[in-house]
């Protein structure tokens, strides 16, 4: 990946939090139970921070996990991993995963959301993050209650898909002006095949930089003039970078 300047970039508590919430698939396995051996896919679950800093847990009441839960005489060793995957096809699609270990414990007398289920409470002793910045072997979990997903999480895959979609040439001259930077490995312009979106946050913008050679991919990183603080502040900071980087690589 393109070494970027480190001059923005969400905290390690941030980017886990949102993984968290924002997850394309979290799977809980208890310690010690025989799950995988039953028959289909692991249990996919759901996933927020409580105010205290557990994690709630959405599974279903006829779940082996439920079963498990209802029948325990005290908290289960339970590892909880959430996986993030790129909304828009490229290749390497997974962004990070996040691994959380605790006790496991059911939470009567809470109400589930919408839809139905059982909330169980996952108490962590042990979060290790591996994603886009980097990897982060052992987060205070009182770091993690006290972040707050970025806000605009809840819009991103919808905003890449449509960058992917409707923006390709704009896409590629981000690509071009990232072969600029004096920190770029040597990369021919003639070589850039196809420049895809990968991550979007209230910081900035992460593409893919797809060369002649499948063997070769690469990271470049853009930072907003500022931090966007809701998502309806996208539109004028993407314009804005779309804007600067026409005038950056317009021919003089």
């Amino acid at each position: 990946m393109l070494p970027q300047p480190a001059r923005r970039k969400p905290s390690a508590a941030e980017r886990a939090r949102t993984l968290l919430e924002f997850a394309s698939s979290a799977v809980l396995d208890i310690r010690g139970a025989d799950l995988a051996a039953r028959p289909g896919l692991p249990p996919q679950v759901r996933c927020t921070l409580r105010p205290d800093g557990a994690v709630a847990v959405l599974v279903g009441r006829e779940s082996a996990l439920h079963r498990i839960t209802a029948l325990a005489r005290g908290p289960l060793t339970a590892e909880l991993e959430c996986v993030d995957v790129a909304p828009v096809a490229l290749p390497h699609r997974i962004r990070g995963r996040l691994h959380a270990q605790g006790l496991l414990t059911r939470s009567p007398g809470e109400t589930p959301p919408v839809g139905g289920g059982v909330l169980l409470r996952l108490d962590i002793d042990h979060l290790a993050l591996d994603d886009l910045w980097g990897d982060e072997c052992c987060l205070d979990p009182a770091d993690l209650a006290a972040a707050a997903p970025d806000p605009v999480a809840a819009e991103e895959a919808r905003l890449l898909q449509h960058l992917a979609a409707a923006h390709a040439d704009q896409l590629l001259l981000l690509g071009t002006r990232a072969l600029t930077r004096p920190d770029t490995p040597p990369l021919r312009a003639e070589h850039l095949h196809e420049v895809r979106p990968v991550a979007l946050d209230r910081h900035g913008l992460r593409v893919r930089l797809l060369t002649t050679d499948p063997a070769t991919a690469l990271d470049a990183r853009f930072d907003f003039p500022h931090p966007v603080t809701h998502p309806d502040d996208l539109p004028e900071a993407m314009h804005r970078l779309f804007a600067h980087t026409t005038t950056a690589v317009r021919p003089d």
